[in-house]
């Protein structure tokens, strides 16, 4: 195995999180995870690659006028406060230019409701059609919040403890913790879609070799809690 040195885990961990919150945070995101994207580690490996961010998208088509979209998120749990967190909408406004639209979510309640419009224009011939896509991060996961870089490190850590499963089972999803979030989305007319996750791309072996060095470096010093 190949040591690693001090500049290249800094480097790893120099890129936590995507940064939901502006429409250029989106777009690297999505550049790199949706299937036509150039794939985890375009960029070169960051923390934020080993994360399967729990992000959802609904269909939007518009003639004429903007669309409103509903959007219902409750606990995953019965009888449970929503935990603190914010639901982040990257969607078309009426010109198509896509935008980011937020919302607190957090206790006493359980479940909450909100709207928004989503595109506009088109003729009867010629419809405007897209994707609106949406994540709901906890407080604490949300870069520049004070916590997110340690929740980072322990996932990283947790991810490794078990390396044998994280490469053949999967990912963690990020923002589905025990106490997460349920997600409906009714966009006009269409059918209501229910935690509808967009598939993400998946690590070359390549990239697979080099995030076990990242673990292991990883396991040796970062602090446990």
């Amino acid at each position: 195995m190949v040591e690693l040195s001090r500049e290249q885990f800094e480097a790893f961990m120099s890129k936590t999180d995507f940064d939901f919150s502006t429409p250029a945070g989106w777009d690297a995101f999505l550049a790199e995870r949706s299937q036509g994207g150039t794939g985890r580690d375009a960029d070169g490996l960051q923390l934020r690659d080993i994360k399967n961010y729990a992000v959802g998208t609904a269909f939007v088509n518009t003639v004429g006028q903007p669309v409103r979209v509903d959007i219902h998120v409750r606990t995953m749990g019965t009888g449970l406060a929503l935990p603190p967190g914010i639901l982040y909408v990257y969607h078309p406004d009426a010109s198509w230019k896509k935008k980011v639209t937020s919302f607190y979510v957090g206790p006493p309640s359980s479940s909450l409701d909100f709207q928004l419009q989503a595109g506009g224009g088109g003729t009867p011939t010629r419809p405007e059609w897209g994707s609106l896509y949406y994540i709901v991060m906890k407080s604490g996961e949300i870069p520049g919040r004070g916590m997110a870089r340690r929740a980072a490190e322990h996932a990283l850590r947790d991810a490794f403890k078990n390396a044998g499963w994280f490469f053949t089972r999967g990912f963690k999803m990020l923002s589905r913790g025990e106490a997460g979030y349920s997600v409906s989305v009714k966009v006009g007319a269409n059918p209501v879609v229910r935690d509808s996750f967009m598939p993400q791309k998946i690590f070359s072996d390549e990239a697979q070799e080099r995030l076990r060095q990242m673990g292991q470096r990883a396991m040796s010093t970062l602090p446990d809690r």
